[in-house]
């Protein structure tokens, strides 16, 4: 047996007002952080290689906290390339 919801005129435009909103987070702004995560991804890996290169061109003994800040942006764009082809063999 279905029941029958009277909804209001305003609670209906606010319904729909949070539906477009929805779309239009669905539409515009995932992808657009999408490409911000790739677009920082891209640049802390250039980072990362430019730091090493240094390192191993001047011969630089790096501090504890410069070597666990390196190995953590290392960490971090390792994991990126993980899911981006995970992603990229499930959708092929």
């Amino acid at each position: 047996m279905s029941e029958r919801v009277l909804v209001e005129r305003d609670e209906m435009d606010r319904m729909v007002a949070m539906r477009m909103d929805l779309d239009r987070y669905e539409a515009q702004l995932i992808p657009d952080l999408q490409q911000e995560v790739l677009a920082l991804h891209h640049a802390l890996r250039r980072l990362v290689e430019a730091v090493q290169a240094a390192g191993d061109r001047f011969g630089l003994e790096a501090t504890t906290s410069q070597r666990g800040a390196l190995h953590e942006a290392q960490r971090l764009v390792e994991e990126r390339g993980d899911r981006s082809r995970s992603r990229q063999s499930i959708l092929s």
